[in-house]
C-alpha cells in the first residue's frame, strides 16, 4: 500500500492508475467525484508559508465548492452548490487545490461510511473489514496514496474512527464548543504521516527528543492516564486491543519527559452519553427527504425533543468538566476502537437502535473529545506494511483540558509508534474483522441518571 503520493504526478493521473491496479471504481477508492477543473486561489496555490501549498486535497462530500454537485452521502440530497462554504474558502486560502470531493457517511451521521446509492469505499488494508466514517473516504483516498492531504471534520470521532480502521494517524483538534452555540464538531485532516499532519495544520513537525513543550511552558514531565474501561456503554473491549493499547502507553515511560503512566478513573457515568445523543437526534430533526433508516431514526428521535430542551443539553454538556475526574494527568490514553473493523454491512443491516448502540461500543471513548472540545490523536501501534492483510491496533491519546497541546500530542504519538515498532508486530495487529456481537453492545449505560450523551461522526 503507498501512502505516499507520487509528486511528479497529478491527481488525475494517480486515481487513473489506482483504478488500473485495483480493479475499483473512484468511489471504491474514496473518491466521491472528481471535479473537472480544480478549484484554487492562483495567487495563493503554491505559496511556500501556506501549511496547503502546492498540495491536492479532496473535500468531504458534505462541504460546498462553487457550481460543483454535493450529496451529503446520498443521492437522494444531490445539489450544485452556488458558493464556497466556509470550510472550502479556508481550505483555499491556506494554499490548498480542490480537486474532488470524498466520499462521507449520510449527512456524516454514522461511524461507517455507507453512502446511500452509491458504492462505498474499500478498506485497503483488508476489503472484508470496513473503512470506518463519517470521514471514510478521505482515509481510503490517503491510505491509497491518492493524496497527502484530505479534508474530514469530526463530530464523534469522525477523523479518528476512519483514520484507524485505514492504519493512518490522524489528530481531531481542539475546537473552541464554548464560542457562540455549541458545536461537537471539529474541522481538520486526515493525512500520510504524523509530519504532513503537523504541516495541514501548521504545526511544528513532531519532535519524539522533546514532546513539542511550548517554549513559554515549564518543562513539565507529562503524567498520562491509561484506561481501557468504555465511558459510553458497559460493553466489552476486544482483549488482544485491550492487552496492545496498554503495553504500548507503558513504553511511554521511557520518555524522559514522562514521569507516569498510570489507571485513570471513569471521567463520569456512562449515563452522561445521552445528552450527547439527545443533542445530535436534535440536529437531524431538520433533515429533509428520504434517509437512510438510521439518520430517519434519528430524526424521528430529534423530533421528541422539545426546542427548551436542546438549549439546556448545550448547556448541560458545557458544563461536563472530566478534568475534575484527570487532576494529576495530562493526556488520557484508550483505545481508539473496541475491536477490530467489522465486515461492510455490519451496522447497517441491524435495526436502528441496534445499529446505533453498536456503533457506541464500538467507539466508546472518542466522543468525549467533541463534548468538550479537546485534542485528541489516533496512532496505529505498528505501521501497515509490517502486517499486509492485517489491522494495526489502535491507540488514541487525548488531550486533558490545555494541559497538553496538539503538537506534544503528535508528538508523543511519534515517540510511541517508534517504541512500539521494536514489539513483535502479530501482537500489535489483528487478522480478523472484528465481531460487533461480542463487544455486548446491548449493555446501555444506566439511564436512571439525569445526565445523557451519540453520534455525528
Amino acid at each position: 500500500m503507498n501512502r505516499t503520493p507520487d509528486q511528479s504526478s497529478t491527481f488525475a493521473a494517480r486515481l487513473a492508475r489506482a483504478r488500473r491496479d485495483t480493479g475499483l471504481s473512484n468511489a471504491q477508492l474514496g473518491v466521491a467525484r472528481v471535479y473537472d477543473n480544480p478549484h484554487s486561489y492562483d495567487f495563493l496555490r503554491s505559496h511556500p508559508d501556506l501549511p496547503l501549498g502546492g498540495e491536492e486535497v479532496l473535500i468531504k462530500d458534505l462541504q460546498q465548492v462553487a457550481g460543483e454537485v454535493t450529496t451529503m452521502g446520498s443521492v437522494h440530497h444531490s445539489f450544485v452548490a452556488n458558493y464556497h462554504d466556509t470550510a472550502a474558502h479556508r481550505l483555499l486560502v491556506s494554499g490548498a487545490t480542490l480537486v474532488g470531493a470524498s466520499s462521507s457517511a449520510e449527512y456524516g451521521t454514522t461511524a461507517y461510511t455507507e453512502p446511500v446509492g452509491m458504492p462505498q469505499p474499500v478498506n485497503p488494508l483488508n476489503s472484508a473489514m470496513m473503512v470506518g466514517g463519517s470521514s471514510g473516504g478521505a482515509a481510503t483516498a490517503v491510505a491509497r496514496g491518492l493524496v497527502n492531504i484530505a479534508h474530514a471534520t469530526d463530530g464523534g470521532g469522525s477523523i479518528r474512527i476512519p483514520a484507524a480502521c485505514c492504519g493512518l494517524a490522524a489528530l481531531k483538534p481542539a475546537h473552541n464548543h464554548r464560542f457562540g452555540s455549541f458545536t461537537p464538531v471539529a474541522q481538520g485532516f486526515i493525512a500520510s504521516d504524523l509530519p504532513t499532519t503537523a504541516r495541514a495544520y501548521g504545526l511544528p513537525a513532531p519532535d519524539m527528543d522533546t514532546l513539542h513543550l511550548e517554549p513559554t511552558q515549564p518543562q513539565q514531565p507529562l503524567r498520562i492516564g491509561y484506561t481501557n474501561q468504555p465511558f459510553h456503554t458497559r460493553s466489552v473491549v476486544s482483549p488482544e486491543i485491550a492487552a496492545a493499547t496498554a503495553a504500548a502507553t507503558a513504553l511511554a515511560t521511557t520518555h524522559p519527559l514522562v514521569e507516569s503512566v498510570s489507571q485513570a478513573p471513569a471521567p463520569y457515568s456512562p449515563a452522561t452519553f445521552q445528552l450527547f445523543r439527545d443533542l445530535i437526534a436534535s440536529r437531524c430533526a431538520d433533515l429533509p427527504g428520504t434517509l437512510s433508516p438510521i439518520t430517519s431514526w434519528l430524526r424521528e428521535e430529534g423530533r421528541q425533543v422539545p426546542k427548551w430542551r436542546r438549549q439546556q443539553l448545550e448547556q448541560q454538556i458545557v458544563g461536563l468538566d472530566p478534568q475534575r475526574a484527570w487532576p494529576h494527568f495530562d493526556v488520557i490514553a484508550t483505545p481508539t476502537l473496541a475491536c477490530a473493523p467489522p465486515p461492510p454491512g455490519a451496522f447497517s443491516q441491524l435495526k436502528p437502535a441496534d445499529n446505533f448502540w453498536a456503533q457506541t461500543a464500538w467507539t466508546p471513548w472518542g466522543t468525549l473529545w467533541n463534548l468538550t472540545g479537546w485534542a485528541a490523536v489516533t496512532l496505529p501501534l505498528v505501521a501497515p506494511e509490517r502486517v499486509p492483510g492485517r489491522w494495526p491496533i489502535a491507540l488514541m491519546l487525548g488531550a486533558v483540558g490545555n494541559r497538553t497541546s496538539a503538537a506534544t500530542l503528535l508528538s508523543l504519538a511519534a515517540f510511541i509508534m517508534d517504541a512500539a515498532s521494536r514489539l513483535p508486530v502479530e501482537n500489535l495487529s489483528v487478522a480478523v474483522p472484528g465481531d460487533i456481537e461480542a463487544l455486548d453492545s446491548r449493555s446501555k449505560p444506566d439511564n436512571s441518571h439525569s445526565h445523557n450523551h451519540s453520534h455525528e461522526h
